[in-house]
């Protein structure tokens, strides 16, 4: 009995060591584990989509565009300079947007206008067909705003952003820079489609903010047909940034920005700060609920 007994300890005490082992083998991987869970959740997205009507009071006539973009401390998107200002004494402060993913859809639409046509008065049709686009390029900001000041006091507003369509070298999400004029496609000369009138091609093709896979706006009067290229309605944000409010995290908003001739079209968006990289929209086509945004 006394061998048995033992025996019997020698293994619970093995068993006891394994279990120590084994616990002490967890908690180490955990604990390593730990920091690159936490760096993927610190992340902040912004998801953003457009619509813009493109020629009011048709609102059939639209373009959509979804944008997700993630921040990104200057130290990380500009590295060098970084290492310039520390040496000096200094630090680089601030957010930038780094572009995540884009992509775009536009309806096909078509409408007449008065011409003139050896001086007779004439109809010019005006038309493009329905396209899609993952050649979208957006950057953007976060920035501290101008002091408010009433004479007496000066107090700070809210936090804001600027975002913008692009053909500029954009930063990506790994903190690699793109240089987007080596996504240029360019095309020149007569282009024939079956069933159509042969179509000779005017203005300068080149890359643009949205670059849908069928990039052309057609026109026909009398005997003449041409193309141009399409020029999408958010080259507007191009020139034009959009400025809004920042949002806590888990929060969105809503805008809208009128442009074009006498501003008559108009440009919707929305956008979600989120610590998930998911875009809640992705290539769907949000309606906005508010009868004053597009409705």
């Amino acid at each position: 009995m006394g061998r048995t007994a033992a025996i019997a300890a020698r293994g619970a005490r093995l068993f006891l060591s394994l279990c120590c082992l084994l616990s002490f083998l967890i908690s180490l991987v955990l604990v390593h584990a730990a920091p690159a869970e936490a760096d993927d959740t610190s992340k902040i997205y912004w998801h953003f989509i457009f619509k813009a009507f493109v020629h009011m009071p048709d609102q059939r006539a639209v373009e959509y565009a979804w944008v997700t973009m993630v921040e990104m401390p200057k130290e990380k998107a500009f590295p060098e300079e970084a290492v310039t200002a520390r040496r000096h004494g200094g630090t680089l402060e601030g957010i930038v947007f780094a572009f995540v993913r884009g992509a775009a859809w536009r309806s096909a639409h078509r409408y007449e206008v008065e011409d003139r046509c050896h001086d007779h008065p004439a109809i010019k049709a005006i038309s493009w067909e329905e396209s899609e686009s993952d050649s979208v390029f957006c950057a953007g900001e976060i920035f501290e705003p101008q002091p408010l000041r009433d004479g007496v006091t000066v107090t700070l507003g809210p936090q804001m952003f600027r975002l913008g369509f692009t053909t500029r070298k954009i930063l990506h999400e790994d903190g690699r820079w793109e240089d987007l004029k080596n996504q240029a496609r360019v095309f020149v000369g007569p282009i024939h489609i079956e069933g159509r009138p042969a179509e000779e091609t005017k203005g300068r093709f080149h890359l643009q903010e949205v670059n849908y896979t069928d990039n052309l706006k057609h026109y026909q009067v009398c005997e003449r047909a041409w193309a141009e290229p399409y020029l999408t309605a958010f080259g507007h944000f191009a020139h034009q940034s959009l400025v809004d409010n920042v949002v806590d995290v888990g929060q969105s908003n809503d805008g809208a920005d009128n442009y074009g001739p006498d501003e008559r079209n108009q440009i919707l968006y929305h956008y979600d700060r989120s610590t998930s990289r998911e875009h809640p929209y992705w290539k769907q086509r949000h309606e906005w609920a508010r009868p004053d945004m597009g409705e």
